[in-house]
């Protein structure tokens, strides 16, 4: 009989907890991707919308341009029809004459390229720079609504199974039962195999019973007999396994190996 494995309750548990991460981590996933498609149509709005404020801040200057191309039309025509030469007395008037017209024409002149030279210099910059960082702005909120993707993280260790455990298991269960039909079948009992020996009493029979680790199992403690010591007094009881060591039939025996820690 085979005793079931110490780690098997510990390695159920690696597995649910195994199932458990790639669930939420394929649930996490779809909700990035679909995060990630909202995004995308989002950055090409944004993208859209950089260019048509573009487009409106360029059109919004040739317009001005278009005024001031109109404007400079009529102070052209203005300006062409002053003349300081008197037709009705055939002479020409002196140079002072008409020249409040003519500074109020270049002054006309001077607004109409003032605007133009803030339309296509400095307010345009300002309006361009102004639609740059609404962009950018819009990029900035576009990315982090988008969060960040979604990671596995460390996976989950799986506990090998514990062999050993369950051999000395095997073997507990074993001395169990062969304790309770008195050990029909011979126990390895060599002192060769045991270490940390401790006599701790005598059966009613004589037999010195000790207290004792497997060099095997070094941290688990049992009480029984020792193979050597029985030879002497009760060889019937004695016989040698088929790895050399001696073994002991504890049915012919009034001793009942225990494991005690």
């Amino acid at each position: 009989m085979c005793a079931p494995d110490p780690n098997a309750g510990i390695r159920y548990q690696a597995r649910q907890e195994h199932k458990k991460k790639l669930q939420q981590y394929h649930s996490e996933s779809l909700k990035y991707w679909n995060r990630e498609a909202s995004a995308k149509q989002r950055n090409n709005a944004i993208t859209k919308g950089y260019s048509r404020s573009t487009s409106d801040a360029y059109s919004k200057a040739l317009y001005v341009l278009g005024k001031g191309r109109l404007a400079t039309e009529k102070i052209a025509k203005e300006e062409a029809g002053l003349s300081r030469y008197d037709q009705k007395r055939g002479v020409s008037r002196s140079n002072r004459y008409m020249m409040g017209k003519y500074r109020t024409i270049l002054d006309k002149q001077r607004q109409v390229e003032s605007t133009l030279n803030a339309t296509f210099g400095r307010n345009m910059d300002k309006m361009y720079q102004g639609i740059q960082r609404q962009y950018l702005n819009h990029k900035v909120k576009n990315r982090e609504r988008l969060g960040v993707r979604p990671e596995f993280g460390a996976p989950v260790m799986m506990p090998p199974k514990d062999t050993m455990g369950q051999l000395f298991s095997s073997i507990s269960m074993g001395l169990s039962a062969a304790a309770s039909i008195y050990m029909l079948a011979p126990l390895l009992s060599d002192k060769r195999m045991k270490q940390d020996i401790e006599e701790v009493g005598v059966s009613k029979k004589g037999y010195k019973i000790y207290e004792f680790s497997y060099k095997t199992n070094p941290y688990t403690r049992y009480r029984g007999v020792i193979a050597q010591d029985i030879l002497k007094t009760n060889p019937m009881a004695v016989e040698i396994a088929r790895n050399g060591m001696l073994a002991v039939h504890y049915s012919k025996l009034d001793v009942i190996p225990e494991k005690i820690s």
